[in-house]
């Protein structure tokens, strides 16, 4: 499945349907470090995973990004609204992108990335 991309505007954010699969970025990445902030309105159920590029074409998913996410008390979309940060510092790469597949249900999510980070 095609995923469709939401271009953020940093800072500000961006909001897409969750309906169907998303990416939200790229986000650039700052020093090493990244912050970036999604919140979500609905009933939508799916999985987030980060992704990283040095050139902003080809992406690869963080390994254990998404284990870290969950681990640091963060739920992944489970039929409700709700709200998560990832915090990362020593990130590969330049860019980063937030990817949501989508299994069910319907909703909004804005993501941001903070500022000055």
């Amino acid at each position: 499945m095609q995923a469709t991309t939401a271009r953020p505007i940093s800072g500000s954010g961006v909001a897409a349907n969750l309906a169907t699969t998303r990416v939200f970025g790229p986000f650039p990445v700052q020093g090493g470090r990244l912050s970036i902030q999604a919140t979500w309105t609905g009933t939508p159920t799916g999985v987030f995973s980060l992704e990283t590029s040095f050139d902003g074409v080809n992406y690869s998913t963080i390994p254990g990004a998404a284990a870290e996410f969950t681990a640091s008390g963060n739920a992944q979309p489970a039929g409700g609204g709700s709200s998560a940060t990832w915090n990362w510092s020593n990130v590969p790469g330049s860019m980063v992108q937030l990817r949501y597949t989508a299994t069910s249900g319907t909703g909004m999510l804005t993501a941001r990335q903070a500022q000055g980070r």
